[in-house]
């Protein structure tokens, strides 16, 4: 909610530097957290802005963000595939940020949790990304020279795929000449800033060699299309230290695909690409990403050619080719699952840790009358998240499934206390995941699973439950957890009410018997 969301974020309704009004959390990184702003000085435009996590304490600093801003503005111009940056600055704290287009869509890194990929948007995504790199890696104009540019940080989490007006999808690398700007600062490690990165860099980053060339995001890429092909890393860790990740990216040899996903059929070709890409030595490796793109064009090209009806061709253009089927294959998992014996046949719904081949996995479990279910399928369903923190620890998670009408809006309500290891478990693997699989059971068919929709959460409630497990890890409970529940319940009725405004008006009716509906689901549950 916005309400929560405002108190644990200091900077949203904040207007910066009397320009820029930050409205909402997008998410948030090892380097800092990007916002939803309106710039007053454009009209209320919508803009994207990233405050750093760090204070510019002298005017070399100052200097050297400017310098690396102004790179990244720079070769936002030259490529359509590299983001564009509008302009920067620092906060009162002199804190530094800076201000991008606003783009609309996903980061690979949620796309490939939730949505399996085709040969073919493989190609596309991966195309796009190198067209960028390629645009950056032949440099830009400095005082009259060229300085070929290092992104330093290639990872999910900097591939975003947008959606344009048009609904055509451009793939746009965020975040050039800040990797450089904060591991070069006075004092910083690769470890202080990059946690997150570590699975993406190359042995000479984590070496601390300063002179990297465009053979260090190679080996990057290299991963990431790994990644992008078989659905999972490349090296799978149980340690994630730095020197663990070290050890992997130096030493270890990578497994082939067959033996990650065997169920994938990968184009020789485009196996030996990322094989070399994934090189121990940068001699190696392809020595510039003109050499990846001419070898992605063949293999498209021999895809194209190859005959529909040949079944050598296993991988052909049209073969709904699932190379990170993570939800499909959890979904599978839940249409096997049966109502437990331990639970009534009646209106309620519960949490459940679906562990499966890819991890653990958060689904809701709800029984509903046949028919409702029904005519929830295919349409706008919603999540909702309601704490008070400062009072006792604790989440009110509400699914919300939407079927236009008052009377046929559903809503699936559970309370996590973050006291209990339970709930501490639910919420830390929600805020990781970022979906939920919900597990439709119908009352009159009560044994099996019906059917199952995947929910996604928005990177500010993801968010909003990382904080909350934050705050609780020192929080004192000023109140019994019974008290709580009739606190969150309260603020759950105002919600429940703005929306059924926002559906229905003053249709007061309608909203009396779905009101009644919600009284018999909580005493059901609780």
């Amino acid at each position: 909610m916005d309400r929560q969301n405002a108190e644990l974020d200091v900077y949203i309704g904040k207007f910066l530097n009397n320009r820029y009004l930050i409205r909402d959390l997008l998410g948030k990184g090892g380097m800092g957290r990007v916002y939803l702003a309106e710039d007053a000085a454009k009209g209320g435009m919508p803009v994207a802005l990233k405050i750093l996590s760090l204070n510019l304490i002298n005017q070399h600093m100052s200097q050297r963000f400017g310098r690396e801003i102004f790179i990244g503005a720079q070769l936002g111009r030259k490529s359509k595939n590299i983001v564009r940056v509008l302009s920067y600055g620092v906060t009162e704290d002199q804190v530094p940020y800076y201000v991008m287009e606003y783009l609309q869509g996903k980061n690979l890194k949620q796309i490939l949790r939730i949505q399996p990929l085709t040969i073919a948007k493989f190609l596309d995504i991966c195309q796009q990304i190198c067209l960028g790199l390629q645009c950056a890696h032949e440099g830009i104009s400095l005082k009259g020279e060229i300085y070929p540019i290092v992104h330093r940080d290639i990872k999910p989490e900097n591939i975003f795929i947008n959606e344009d007006s048009k609904k055509s999808e451009i793939v746009k690398i965020l975040d050039f000449g800040i990797a450089k700007f904060l591991t070069e600062r006075s004092g910083m490690t690769l470890t202080d800033s990059f946690i997150g990165s570590l699975p993406y860099c190359s042995p000479e980053h984590m070496e601390g060699r300063k002179l990297l060339d465009v053979r260090s995001d190679i080996y990057s890429l290299g991963v990431l299309m790994f990644e992008m092909l078989t659905g999972k890393h490349p090296f799978q860790l149980k340690n994630h230290s730095f020197g663990s990740w070290y050890q992997a990216h130096r030493f270890q040899i990578p497994p082939t695909f067959a033996e990650v996903n065997p169920q994938v059929t990968i184009p020789q070709e485009l196996q030996k690409l990322v094989m070399s890409c994934l090189a121990k030595e940068v001699s190696d490796r392809p020595q510039n990403v003109s050499h990846i793109l001419e070898t992605l064009t063949n293999i498209k090209e021999h895809l194209h050619d190859a005959s529909p009806i040949s079944k050598s061709d296993k991988y052909l253009l049209s073969s709904p080719m699932q190379l990170v089927p993570v939800t499909t294959f959890s979904e599978k998992e839940c249409l096997q699952k049966t109502w437990p014996k331990n639970k009534p046949v009646a209106l309620i719904g519960f949490p459940h840790l679906l562990h499966s081949p890819q991890g653990t996995i958060p689904t809701f479990w709800a029984m509903l009358p046949k028919e409702e279910i029904t005519n929830f399928l295919d349409k706008t369903h919603g999540t909702e998240f309601i704490s008070k923190m400062n009072v006792y620890p604790m989440v009110l998670w509400i699914t919300v499934l939407y079927n236009n009408k008052p009377t046929l809006t559903r809503w699936l309500p559970y309370y996590l206390d973050l006291k209990d290891h339970r709930g501490q478990k639910i919420v830390q693997v929600l805020a990781e995941i970022g979906y939920y699989h919900l597990l439709f059971f119908a009352l009159e068919e009560p044994n099996h699973c019906t059917c199952v929709i995947t929910l996604t959460l928005t990177a500010r409630q993801r968010q909003l439950l990382a904080d909350c497990l934050a705050v609780s890890q020192r929080s004192k409970a000023s109140i019994l957890p019974t008290q709580a529940k009739t606190i969150l319940k309260a603020e759950y009725e105002k919600l429940k009410l703005e929306n059924l405004q926002k559906l229905a008006g003053h249709q007061k009716t309608e909203a009396g018997g779905l009101k009644s509906w919600i009284t018999k689901l909580f005493d059901n549950i609780f």
